[in-house]
């Protein structure tokens, strides 16, 4: 099985991160943020910050974008400015959606969830975040070292959290279901977990999936998508307890972000401002 470049345009500016509801967005390092359709077609565009965006996200109908410049700002899908969250004071890198919460990670090891704008809860674990993910009632740090699995109740304490289990592990990672994807300490292999307290999170599969850093991972039901510095984006096939290979394509260029709409389509965000969508032959 093979993937196929099904469209790819360049953009001015470097593109950075990448988040998915309906349309593409991409934030960029002159700190604008560029929609696309599903054929890469440009929707909108619009001066978000004045320097790099450093984290992106999309659901429930608005844009959320972080950069050094303080706070996060929430836009509408075509660029309308809602509002500014205000966050723990450290630069924000991680911004993720988790049905109607936004989950705001940062250096400082603060994170911060925010419903309707407004924020509901505020935890501090005690290293930067550099990704994060949630399956309730778990929620999944990480910086280089270690994953730390905290469980948190933001309905009933805006503070309170116990750490259930620490582990090996990188950014990035992804939940799939009731499975965990983490990077290796390495950087190169991706570590397939149980995400569960009863088997103590325990280790499934780990495979090699990239000849250097890997920098991006995207779950979309079964399958994940990887890419790294060596410019090659795999996908791989989750299969109850081990991670098979299920295609992969060279694009030359460092992956500085992946997004993926369903198992079989993904986009791929480059150095040197490309853009590339792919499909499953």
């Amino acid at each position: 099985m093979s993937l196929k470049i099904e469209a790819e345009i360049k953009i001015d500016s470097e593109p950075c991160v990448a988040a998915w509801d309906k349309k593409l967005f991409i934030g960029t390092e002159d700190g604008s943020i560029k929609s696309f359709d599903q054929d890469l077609n440009l929707v909108s565009s619009w001066p978000a910050h004045a320097v790099q965006i450093f984290a992106v996200a999309a659901g429930n109908g608005s844009v959320y974008s972080a950069s050094n410049d303080g706070g996060v700002r929430v836009w509408s899908a075509d660029g309308q400015k809602i509002v500014e969250l205000t966050t723990a004071g450290p630069d924000v890198g991680v911004l993720r959606v988790f049905g109607k919460a936004v989950y705001v990670g940062d250096e400082g090891g603060n994170v911060l969830v925010f419903e309707d704008n407004a924020e509901k809860a505020r935890y501090n674990v005690l290293e930067e975040v550099k990704d994060l993910e949630f399956s309730p009632p778990y929620m999944f740090t990480v910086r280089d070292l270690n994953v730390t699995i905290t469980e948190i109740k933001p309905e009933e304490s805006k503070s309170r959290f116990v750490t259930r289990h620490t582990m090996e592990g990188r950014a990035p990672l992804q939940m799939a279901g009731k499975r965990l994807l983490c990077t290796a300490r390495g950087g190169n292999n991706l570590r397939l977990h149980d995400a569960s307290v009863d088997s103590s999170f325990k280790l499934l599969h780990d495979v090699k999936v990239s000849d250097m850093i890997l920098t991006s991972l995207v779950v979309n039901g079964d399958y994940a998508w990887t890419g790294g510095w060596d410019g090659c984006v795999r996908r791989w096939k989750i299969a109850e307890d081990r991670l098979e290979a299920a295609g992969e394509v060279n694009l030359g260029a460092c992956v500085n972000a992946l997004q993926s709409t369903d198992a079989n389509r993904a986009y791929a965000v480059l150095a040197g401002g490309r853009i590339v969508y792919l499909k499953v032959l």
